[in-house]
């Protein structure tokens, strides 16, 4: 539960950062390319239209990877919290219940992040963030398995005393 909160945090704290240091700015690039892009339609320049066509999707990618990184970061600490409340139910040894929660909030860190570093790394950034996403499968497959090895024994000593 407090690693869900963490992430949730850090995710909230993105937010904030991209919105008082980027945000604008982008808003005002953007404006600027919409009107440079009008300008050398209306002049039938179609090369400095291409261009801000291509500005204006390259900021569209920056955009959106930072608001894919906050969101990511935010669902998954919602999903840890939520997991946190069925633990009981999860028929594990302590030793790899702690280890599915390692992968699952390793991965819920490394994902996003990454995702981040993608405009910078490309491709590289991508595998990793892809990597994080495969520990947070994984996490998530573990907790499943022991529901499912669940037999109902916490159930059936309450309903006996």
């Amino acid at each position: 539960m407090s690693g869900g909160t963490w992430l949730i945090l850090l995710g909230f704290f993105h937010g904030v950062w991209y919105a008082a240091v980027d945000l604008y700015d982008h808003e005002a690039q953007e404006i600027t390319i919409l009107g440079t892009m009008i300008d050398s339609a209306a002049a039938n320049n179609m090369a400095s239209t291409t261009r801000q066509v291509t500005n204006f999707g390259n900021l569209a990618g920056v955009k959106a990877v930072n608001i894919a990184a906050h969101s990511h970061i935010i669902e998954f600490g919602l999903l840890s919290i939520l997991l946190s409340f069925i633990q009981p139910f999860v028929f594990l040894s302590d030793k790899w219940k702690g280890r599915m929660v390692k992968m699952l909030l390793g991965g819920s860190v490394i994902l996003p992040g990454f995702v981040l570093l993608e405009l910078k790394w490309g491709l590289v950034a991508g595998g990793i963030a892809d990597l994080g996403g495969l520990l947070v499968v994984i996490g998530l497959v573990g907790m499943v398995v022991g529901v499912r090895r669940y037999s109902g024994s916490l159930d059936v000593a309450e309903t006996s005393r």
